[in-house]
């Protein structure tokens, strides 16, 4: 035999015994199937949770190639904006990234708002993505099969109306002019482009109402917008993310005991805004709440509308089994008992949810207004405000709802903490 020939047998056996090595068994297989079935069985889960819930999670390479697309499509002319420029430039704004952990309670699992750097500040990106309640504004010519939109005029027309049935708010002239500023009407593609673009901001309630009340400075401010994005003021966030709520009943010292009362003297302050301009906000988080320029102010605008509008939801006439059926998020109404329809409308208010979420709070996760320096009279003032009862706490339009004198006690129990901890201090 051959030298040659040798090493091909030694090869042959080597190959042959790793064959071996590598061929499963059949308790290897089983497990292997198991697995297999395992990881495709937590992929379905998955999807389903998505379609079902409607989650959205932010992956930072998710957010770069949003932003990339909307600057492909605004160099081939299908948008429009006066932020298009700087946010495609690369430079005035960039680093573009999700929310860090400390800003997951203003938005959580939400891949359309991301932040970024503006000059030297941050700033946050939404996105006005369309969905299945958002009206085309053009129409097909089913003969020539071409695509027409409404004049400026025409245009105009459809925006205030629009305002008017969801808000029942009745625009003047001057606001709408500023809130539509179409762009390139001397070219037919790029001024289509503008109208598109305008008409699916203006159907995005965060931009909407943004937009709207800007003077009244209650909610972020829009910086600028490109395409179906818009940009706004961040916030500073006043979650109290450097302890968990959980134990405010066992320790706080007086600086963070402070803090608490006057961020809650801010937020009465900010329902009293609210109140004025007849707004209802009916999703509430500690972590929604911000501070710009020393003005309280709210992230999340998603379930923020006139009371009005809420009024009209909540009483739709939709068949309901109880109260719960009526509801939307915290915002709460009554299942008819006779008929089985939700026809009550809006039955408690701003300072009610905001009460028992955020001051008072639960046993497993009491309020930033409990803690083992909380008054008595303070805890049953509380207790009033989330659960009122008697005839002199309930607010006579809103009968689940605590009185505006009931919210005058709690302002001034505030004020009356906080000015007697700043005397101690410094005497």
């Amino acid at each position: 035999m051959t030298i040659s020939s040798n090493s091909a047998l030694v090869m042959h056996n080597r190959f042959k015994n790793m064959t071996r090595r590598l061929r499963f068994s059949p308790r290897r297989r089983q497990y292997c199937v198991l697995t297999s079935a395992a990881i495709l069985l937590l992929v379905v889960v998955g999807v389903v949770g998505y379609l079902l819930t409607g989650m959205h999670y932010c992956f930072d390479v998710l957010v770069e190639w949003k932003v990339s697309k909307i600057c492909n499509q605004y160099y081939t002319n299908e948008v429009t904006g006066y932020m298009c420029p700087e946010l495609c430039a690369g430079d005035t704004i960039s680093e573009f990234h999700c929310p860090p952990a400390s800003h997951a309670a203003a938005y959580p699992f939400n891949a359309h708002r991301f932040l970024a750097r503006k000059a030297q500040q941050f700033v946050v990106v939404k996105h006005a993505v369309p969905d299945a309640s958002y009206e085309k504004l053009s129409w097909i010519d089913s003969h020539r099969q071409e695509e027409h939109y409404p004049t400026e005029q025409e245009y105009g027309g459809i925006v205030r109306r629009y305002i008017e049935l969801r808000y029942g708010v009745q625009l003047p002239f001057d606001k709408l002019a500023g809130l539509l500023a179409l762009k390139n009407k001397n070219n037919r593609i790029l001024f289509h482009a503008s109208m598109r673009n305008s008409w699916n901001l203006i159907q995005n309630n965060e931009y909407l109402l943004s937009r709207l009340y800007e003077e009244k400075e209650i909610f972020p401010q829009v910086l600028g917008t490109c395409g179906e994005l818009f940009l706004t003021e961040l916030l500073e966030t006043v979650e109290f993310v450097d302890e968990g709520r959980y134990h405010f009943t066992n320790h706080i010292d007086l600086s963070k005991w402070r803090y608490h009362l006057k961020v809650a003297v801010l937020v009465l302050d900010y329902l009293d805004e609210m109140g004025q301009n007849r707004f209802q906000m009916c999703s509430v988080v500690l972590g929604g709440f911000g501070i710009s320029d020393s003005r309280m102010k709210y992230h999340d605008l998603r379930h923020i509308s006139t009371e009005a509008a809420i009024d009209r939801r909540l009483s739709d006439g939709r068949t309901c089994a109880v109260d719960a059926d009526c509801s939307y998020y915290d915002c709460r109404s009554r299942c008819n008992a006779t008929s089985h329809q939700c026809t009550a409308g809006l039955l408690n208010n701003n300072l009610q949810i905001v009460c028992e979420k955020i001051f008072r709070g639960t046993a497993e996760e009491p309020g930033i207004l409990v803690t083992e320096k909380s008054s008595p009279r303070l805890l049953r003032i509380l207790d009033r405000c989330a659960h009122p009862a008697s005839r002199s706490d309930v607010d006579a339009a809103r009968p689940w709802g605590p009185s505006k004198t009931l919210k005058k006690q709690l302002y001034n129990e505030l004020t009356s903490i906080y000015e007697q901890l700043a005397s101690s201090l410094y005497s």
